[in-house]
């Protein structure tokens, strides 16, 4: 186990997720104290029954409470500096298909949260001296969906991510973006071998990615050793966005 230098805390969205709890596991091993937040009870418990540092939040992220909560949950806990806004939905259908309650939805989970937590927590990272906010978001982003509400939302995150990192740079609060590609998740565990396979061979390297891949990647842009990175986009598709 490599541990950091003082204990740390860290509030981490999407963590029972296949690259959310990745992350949460990573970062318990290094020494953080994580909150997670997610919807999913069972997941939750027993990543909390796992790690004696994991502090659970089970509620909707749309819940207008959830900021709140956090910052009841952080009372106690070592100095507040990082958060990473990982989860998402995919929801929706093409344009001539794509009804307001879907794009409303996507926003409401994709975006508005994000938005929420920083505009919360900002504060107290300022009081602690700085922090690392990571947003993740989709290759989609870039270069498109069929689902426009989900590539629309994650668009959004871009917008956020620069302009929250311009407006909190002097307060030493860096906000960066990251764009996995294809990885290995509950959901892409139930895909077949060769459907896997095809959407593999969109990468560079053939191959989709690992959670724990992701994970380090985050606990990197969390870490000092990302000290003058802040409105990065950081890509983690293996070139297969120029084949999305």
């Amino acid at each position: 186990m490599v541990s950091e230098s003082k204990s740390m805390s860290v509030v981490i969205t999407g963590a029972s997720g296949g690259m959310g709890r990745s992350t949460c596991e990573h970062l318990l091993e290094r020494g953080w104290h994580v909150i997670g937040i997610d919807h999913n009870r069972e997941r939750m418990q027993a990543l909390a029954n796992e790690q004696a540092n994991f502090h659970p939040i089970v509620m909707d992220l749309t819940d207008p409470c959830l900021a709140q909560r956090v910052l009841d949950q952080l009372q106690g806990l070592p100095p507040l500096k990082g958060l990473v806004n990982l989860a998402a939905i995919s929801y929706g259908d093409s344009i001539e298909q794509l009804d307001d309650e879907a794009w409303e939805r996507s926003f409401a989970v994709n975006v508005t949260p994000a938005m929420r937590l920083i505009r919360a927590l900002t504060p107290l990272l300022r009081e602690n001296g700085g922090g690392s906010i990571v947003n993740v978001s989709s290759p989609v982003a870039l270069v498109g969906a069929r689902k426009a509400s989900y590539s629309a939302s994650k668009s959004a995150l871009h917008g956020l991510t620069l302009s929250c990192a311009r407006n909190l740079g002097e307060a030493n609060i860096r906000v960066n973006l990251l764009l996995p590609g294809p990885t290995i998740t509950y959901m892409t565990n139930d895909w077949s071998k060769e459907r896997q396979q095809a959407i593999a061979e969109g990468s560079f390297l053939k191959r989709l990615c690992q959670p724990h891949e992701i994970a380090r990647v985050i606990a990197f842009l969390l870490s000092e050793d990302s000290s003058y990175m802040t409105g990065s986009t950081v890509d983690m598709t293996a070139g297969s966005m120029y084949g999305h």
